[in-house]
């Protein structure tokens, strides 16, 4: 059984496409798999609850008790209290293994980690630094770390005159490079580095439209006064166009918590074959001195402009292979004795 509040019908940000690409392909691997949703709704929910803050609630128990099967919950991410909070409730009433997943690594000390111990959940996590950050405080055994996160058939590589074709659809000059970044529109995910591209790159920046209302409109104003960049905050549904367009991917994010551990837009960049600039976040510090992956761990205009330049004159690009093993056909066999 899973429960989540964290699947949509647009899911064009990033824990949310996480959750509905996992959850998708488990029912898909195993169809009996019994899906309860709350607050957020789904096609892929068997049933949908009204419930409080705490999950207290009589029908969520009774299914619970009356299906007897291992649970797991896939939480929108929140306050870390708050959740670890939830998972010992759902420890009350769960009676077989009981799994939550993290999207983002959470802090918990004190109360929080006391009861988290208690509950004897096991915790999925996408990056090998979370997964020892918290068998460290669990033991290993009640720790999985999943390298998931691209769906490689979905993003692949197109020729060159593909690219241009895309970059006409969407009014882009086909003759001048494209850097892209795909995330939230807010100083925490870093997007203010944009600015520091040469004018001799055309720059877009794709927000998601779940989250308009938290933009940061002065960054947002600020931006746009720069010519060479473009946002676009429209829901996309041909995602991987946007990717096959670009000519260099970049990852700016450095600050834990502005990103899920597993950067999607990396992986699908990845996947469809382009050069990468990325900091270490997450599970990106895996990817060094992989084919097509420039890390940096700081943005001046020159060594930036100058890495763009080189990966521009790459003869070939393998990113691509980097990537594979995170295809989620391989992940969800995993999930055979968690739901």
């Amino acid at each position: 059984m899973i429960l989540s509040n964290s699947l949509s019908v647009t899911t064009d940000e990033g824990c949310l496409r996480l959750s509905e690409s996992l959850v998708k392909r488990i029912k898909r691997q195993y169809p009996d798999t019994f899906i309860a949703t709350y607050e957020r709704e789904s096609s892929l929910s068997d049933t949908h609850l009204q419930l409080n803050k705490f999950l207290l609630n009589k029908s969520l128990i009774d299914i619970i008790r009356k299906r007897k099967e291992n649970l797991l919950y896939v939480p929108f991410p929140s306050k870390a209290s708050s959740t670890v909070l939830r998972v010992f409730i759902l420890s009350l009433f769960q009676r077989n293994k009981l799994s939550v997943i993290f999207p983002m690594r959470i802090c918990m000390s004190g109360l929080f980690k006391l009861l988290f111990k208690i509950s004897g959940a096991g915790i999925i996590a996408f990056s090998s630094a979370s997964a020892e950050y918290y068998a460290d405080m669990f033991g290993s055994d009640r720790v999985t770390y999943l390298k998931a996160g691209v769906d490689s058939k979905k993003f692949v590589p197109v020729s060159e005159e593909e690219s241009k074709q895309l970059k006409i659809k969407y009014s882009f000059n086909p003759d001048v490079p494209v850097v892209l970044h795909v995330g939230h529109l807010n100083n925490g995910r870093g997007v203010a580095e944009l600015m520091k591209l040469s004018k001799d790159y055309q720059v877009l920046l794709v927000v998601s439209t779940l989250t308009k209302n938290e933009q940061d409109l002065k960054l947002r104003e600020e931006l746009l006064r720069h010519p060479n960049i473009r946002i676009i905050d429209d829901y996309i549904q041909d995602i991987e166009e946007i990717y096959q367009l670009c000519d260099v991917y970049f990852f700016p994010v450095k600050t834990s918590g502005c990103c899920i551990d597993i950067p999607l837009s990396c992986m699908e960049a990845a996947a469809c074959n382009k050069p990468i600039i990325t900091t270490d976040y997450g599970e990106m510090k895996n990817f060094y001195g992989k084919d097509g992956f420039c890390f940096m761990d700081s943005f001046d205009a020159n060594t930036l402009n100058d890495a763009v330049d080189k990966l521009l004159k790459l003869p070939v690009v393998n990113s691509r292979d980097a990537v594979l093993d995170y295809d989620w056909d391989k992940a969800i066999p995993a999930f055979a004795d968690l739901v």
